[in-house]
């Protein structure tokens, strides 16, 4: 699945993945391929990101908003 972070200033990441682990305000969210579209707010922790060569990312932000659609996650942030 395609994977789009960006904070005000830059693009924080961009390109396919396996998995997102956010914290939004109903509590923990992991976003795997085929989940439901949603949108959510997000709170302060860590974005972590496992990409397809499983390789973990890790970004903290302060606040944000999560959009998953079927074809991508994206996410705009504060850090």
């Amino acid at each position: 699945m395609t994977i789009n972070i960006y904070s005000l200033k830059e693009i924080l990441f961009k390109g396919s993945g396996e998995s997102v682990n956010v914290k939004s305000a109903e509590g923990e969210l992991t976003i795997l391929k085929n989940h439901i579209p949603l949108i959510c707010g997000l709170e302060k922790g860590n974005l972590k990101i496992i990409d397809n060569n499983g390789k973990t990312h890790i970004i903290p932000i302060s606040s944000g908003f999560l959009e998953v659609n079927p074809k991508e996650i994206n996410i705009l942030c504060q850090q």
